[in-house]
């Protein structure tokens, strides 16, 4: 019921005397019309709230961070319910995942108590107890981020300070907990600050409260790159990355300092001036990138995005790859069980050369190495070459006739159902540059390439006649379900990865099984695919890795 405000006043409805037969219907209809009206109100309420539970992700730990955030890290244990429901019919196809649920559990309150558990049996926290002390105020999403600090970083080599955010319900007792686990702990080096609906842990609690305080003022939530490169990414998921310029910018501080040192020693390597100033330039270009995994369509998507370097527009490095990978993919056999494909711009040599230039390498170097590679090869560069790559390529193998044992008792690429489909080049061209290869090479006599034209300007050639055949005609890999459900879209797919795990009559699974671990080929049995493709459309760059399921 609306209720009168300000200065007006509720007044009752006039009198009227009674009324026979008409009334009684216009009474009956006022009854019927008042309760559809508040069912109606109710329904759409209720469907509302169903759409948010059901599609919203709630608050983000981004809210309480600044908008120069350096990086960031969050996890949901209380996605959507889309989210939960997805979760469910991924992992409940796993025999494995009904042991662990029991163990663990999949509600978030399950999932709190066995992490709290863990960490307090490595502390003197014995006393703490869960539902007394954690539960009444903790939430269910948290992030780990690096802010910036110019005065006394507690991590100096990342420029800045690592902090912890948590969801909270009460901000008092998410305080009066954080008192209790320091003073058990006896640590003397941590502070907080609450505030609203979330908690900041760092080493001293005006660290803390910095935090806070410059979320006020501008969050990482309502920071245009952060929602330009999550939005890329597809928006939040149960795990996300962000990572902002200010990240690259404090890399190349380090680098010019000691960490280049220190990452030298630990890896074993040399890194000079060349490297530091291929790093320079990177970052000087990096805009940032973002990072989101989710369950999606019976299966696991995780999609990265950042921005991508289209031509040498403006001063960026010339393009290598073009968006033909996911078309050629597309139109390889429809029994392929694994390929690789990526797309070539025509000029890729020369792009491939001014970038390793720009990257840091002499001139003279590089042409030293391409001098090289002709002395040890016999190919003319960069004609042979463009022969052999064309415009993009896209290796292929044949799914059934590859099973375990033809993979395990193979001694080479010639023993394999494998070949390889190559755009915009011609068949007699590259059966020249191919003999010269095998003579340059000393190969027996016995290994023989085929090579046949194929449909829209291919080739194909591999050691297997009939698989090189199959592959040189247009096939329907891009129509079959296991392919789509993992490369959503070809279209502008500038390299592709894909693999059928029950291609060959389960190949996974019966290497899980020669392997003798059964249990381990049970909860791999489910698998059905992966695909791992890059997109680029118009400046951004997106990177999409598939895991799909099936019963």
């Amino acid at each position: 019921m609306t209720q009168p405000s300000g200065d007006q006043q509720a007044y009752p409805p006039p009198y009227e005397p009674p009324h026979r037969g008409p009334r009684r219907r216009r009474a009956r209809t006022a009854v019927v019309l008042g309760a559809a009206g508040v069912l109606g109100v109710v329904a759409i309420g209720g469907g509302a709230a169903a759409y948010q539970a059901y599609y919203a992700t709630g608050d983000q730990p981004s809210q309480a961070l600044p908008a120069d955030t350096l990086a960031y890290l969050s996890v949901d244990l209380d996605p959507s319910g889309r989210q939960k429901l997805e979760a469910l019919e991924v992992l409940e196809r796993f025999p494995g995942f009904g042991e662990f649920s029991d163990e663990v559990g999949l509600d978030r309150d399950d999932v709190r108590r066995t992490l709290f558990d863990q960490i307090v049996d490595a502390t003197p926290c014995a006393d703490l107890d869960f539902d007394d002390d954690i539960d009444p105020w903790l939430g269910g999403r948290f992030a780990a981020a690096v802010v910036p600090d110019d005065t006394s970083p507690n991590v100096p080599e990342l420029g800045g300070d690592v902090v912890f955010v948590a969801e909270v319900s009460d901000a008092a007792a998410a305080s009066d907990g954080m008192e209790r686990i320091a003073d058990c702990g006896g640590e003397d080096e941590v502070g907080w600050a609450a505030e609203g609906s979330w908690l900041v842990v760092s080493d001293t609690s005006d660290a803390a409260e910095r935090v806070l305080d410059g979320a006020g003022e501008a969050s990482l939530a309502d920071d245009a790159a952060y929602g330009r490169w999550t939005d890329a990414a597809g928006g939040a998921g149960i795990l996300n990355v962000f990572v902002g310029s200010g990240a690259a910018d404090q890399l190349v501080e380090a680098l010019d300092g000691d960490l280049d040192d220190a990452i030298g020693d630990e890896l074993g390597l040399a890194i000079g001036e060349a490297d530091r100033e291929a790093v320079r330039t990177a970052a000087e270009d990096f805009e940032g990138a973002a990072l989101a995994a989710r369950f999606a369509d019976g299966g696991l998507e995780v999609v990265g995005a950042t921005q991508a370097r289209l031509g040498a527009e403006d001063g960026e490095r010339p393009a290598l790859t073009a968006g033909t990978a996911g078309d050629l993919a597309a139109s390889l056999p429809d029994t392929t069980g694994a390929a690789l494909a990526v797309g070539l711009v025509p000029y890729w040599y020369e792009a491939l050369l001014a970038n390793l230039v720009d990257g840091g390498l002499a001139s003279e170097d590089v042409e030293a190495g391409v001098a090289a590679v002709e002395d040890e090869t016999g190919l003319r560069l960069p004609d042979d070459l463009r022969t052999l790559l064309g415009e993009g390529v896209a290796l292929a193998v044949d799914g059934e006739r590859a099973d375990l044992d033809t993979l395990e008792g193979s001694e080479g690429p010639q023993d394999l159902p494998l070949a390889a489909k190559v755009l915009g080049t011609d068949a007699d061209e590259v059966r020249d540059v191919l003999d010269d290869l095998l003579e340059a090479s000393g190969a027996p006599d016995e290994v023989d390439v085929a090579v046949e034209g194929g449909d829209g300007g291919s080739v194909a050639l591999g050691f297997d006649d009939d698989v090189v055949a199959d592959v040189a005609e247009e096939g329907g890999l891009g129509g079959t379900d296991v392919f789509e459900d993992v490369v959503p879209e070809t279209d502008d797919v500038h390299a592709l990865l894909f693999l059928d795990l029950r291609a060959g009559d389960g190949w996974l699974e019966d290497l899980a099984r020669d392997l003798g671990d059964d249990e381990l080929a049970d909860n791999v049995a489910p698998l059905s695919a992966v695909g791992l493709s890059v997109r680029v459309d118009d400046d951004v760059a997106r990177t999409v890795l598939r895991i799909t399921t099936d019963d």
